[in-house]
């Protein structure tokens, strides 16, 4: 079953980038994610769009 939600540390592996990098891509607004806890998760469509 693929997820559907990713944690900024599966997002910087999958983007070859650092986990700062990703965190610096949501406050600027270039990366939508919710906050759930003390953490972000990220939808598999908002990494689709980091791909392209």
């Amino acid at each position: 079953m693929a997820k559907d939600y990713y944690s900024l540390t599966e997002v910087a592996q999958t983007l070859g980038i650092s986990r700062q990098a990703v965190h610096k891509r949501i406050k600027k607004n270039k990366l939508r994610a919710m906050k759930v806890g003390t953490t972000y998760i990220i939808g598999k469509e908002e990494i689709k769009k980091l791909k392209t």
